[in-house]
């Protein structure tokens, strides 16, 4: 059927006449007839494709109508239209912030004539991207294109990926990450291993948002692009006199064996400054292979004050079971307080309330604990575990080593309850004093006044 418009000539020709002498009565039924057959067709092409020839023109016109969206809608879903006209169609909609109804029209194809389709959309909307001039206007055909690589089939998706990623590329030589619709971030994890090289590759460059390349690469590489990514950092850092923090920070997202050995480099024979960049850069990925590093650090009486205090942070990042065990031989022999209650606390975080009752049983029995210091130090951290903490506490109360018994009653003054009192009044003849406390404050007499707090919850 040709496409084109039918015009009814006398829309009131479409209504009732008058009746008219006998003779002429069947010459008008008959031209009636055609009049009302003319109107009934007229309202039935009103909203149909068949009744306008869709041409590039006209898709050019409807984007400035009123009613054109629709038209352009029509003219995508209309598989009897060519397929160029399809396509810019599609790319009409976008162009007036319909990307939208251009997923839902492809969407709701058949997957053949979608796959068909896209021979030459996608095509058509990649040639648009390249030679759009406004910046805004290539992000919107970028996120249009990427919307159809989800139905595409492996062949379109390639030609999607080869077309988004050198602009991607471009804009973060630039020093942007342009997101819209879909962020770069969405758009480059979709691409997979393909991305990953792109980016690692860029490190190699001299961008000025390295950093923020590093952080894609760290979400969307595979290990085999991020050890590339950090290997291209560890090559610029060398050049770097100081390290920038920002390079630090990306070397410590991207990880892998080069890094590692980069920081183990540094800590071990780096300077101050350097050592605890490469301590602060480990507690963003973990590193298991350099746990032991950092305990031999993190337990060394001459080592630099500031750089086991960012160690303990690498420590808690790795964790596991040879973490804790570490942790606890620190609280176990370390000279200084403080580091022992910084291993007290990175133990906690490491085994959570499994490491409690063993980290608390590790402190030296003879060395001096001022009660502000075990109220703030022990207690209100052993308070964070909440609930979980309370089975290991009424293990304490029983515990052979007076400060974990101690402890573990000031901490029931917060997280016991009523039924707690009867084992807390246990051990009101409790005479142990802690060396530190205050004279005359027992354990008994600590566990006395708790019992009544905690029973006052019922």
């Amino acid at each position: 059927m040709a496409l084109g418009v039918i015009v009814c000539e006398d829309f009131a020709g479409c209504g009732p006449r008058l009746a008219a002498p006998s003779s002429r009565r069947p010459a008008r039924r008959r031209l009636l007839s055609l009049r009302l057959a003319a109107c009934v067709w007229l309202v039935t092409c009103a909203g149909s494709l068949a009744c306008e020839q869709v041409t590039s023109d006209n898709v050019a016109l409807w984007k400035t109508t009123e009613k054109g969206p629709a038209k352009l809608a029509g003219a995508l879903r209309e598989r009897a239209v060519d397929p160029k006209l399809r396509s810019e169609a599609a790319i009409a909609l976008i162009d007036i912030g319909k990307a939208d109804e251009v997923d839902a029209a492809l969407a709701a194809l058949p997957a053949n004539e979608r796959w068909d389709l896209m021979k030459t959309l996608v095509p058509s909307l990649s040639a648009a991207m390249a030679q759009a001039g406004a910046p805004e206007k290539a992000l919107s055909y970028r996120d249009a294109l990427f919307s159809l690589r989800a139905g595409a089939t492996s062949e379109d998706q390639a030609r999607i990926d080869a077309a988004l990623l050198p602009g991607i590329e471009q804009a973060l030589k630039a020093g942007r990450v342009p997101n819209g619709r879909h962020s770069v971030e969405k758009i480059l994890q979709a691409m997979g291993p393909s991305a990953g090289t792109t980016l690692a590759k860029l490190l190699a460059e001299p961008i000025p948002n390295a950093g923020a390349v590093a952080e894609l690469l760290a979400r969307v590489g595979d290990e085999a692009a991020r050890d590339t990514g950090a290997a291209n950092l560890v090559a610029r850092a060398g050049r770097q006199h100081p390290i920038p923090d920002a390079t630090w920070k990306a070397l410590g997202q991207l990880g892998g064996p080069t890094a590692a050995k980069f920081f183990q480099e540094k800590i071990e024979h780096g300077d101050k400054d350097e050592a605890r960049s490469a301590a602060r850069a480990l507690q963003q990925r973990r590193e298991p292979q350099l746990l032991p590093l950092a305990l031999k650090v993190a337990a060394d009486g001459a080592a630099d004050a500031t750089l086991r205090d960012e160690i303990f942070g690498v420590v808690e990042t790795i964790g596991g079971p040879q973490a804790q065990a570490g942790l606890i031989r620190i609280i176990a022999t370390d000279k200084q307080e403080m580091i022992r209650y910084h291993a007290f606390e990175s133990a906690l975080t490491v085994g959570k309330a499994g490491a409690l009752l063993p980290a608390l049983e590790a402190f030296p029995t003879g060395a001096t604990y001022k009660k502000v210091d075990v109220d703030d130090l022990l207690v209100k951290l052993i308070e964070k575990l909440g609930p979980a903490a309370h089975p290991e506490l009424m293990k304490a109360l029983d515990s052979k080593i007076p400060l974990a018994r101690m402890t573990a009653v000031m901490s029931l003054e917060h997280l016991g309850k009523a039924s707690d009192a009867p084992p807390l009044e246990n051990l009101g003849k409790d005479t142990t004093m802690i060396k530190g406390f205050p004279a005359g404050q027992t354990i008994g007499k600590e566990a006395t006044r708790v019992a009544a707090a905690v029973r006052s919850k019922s």
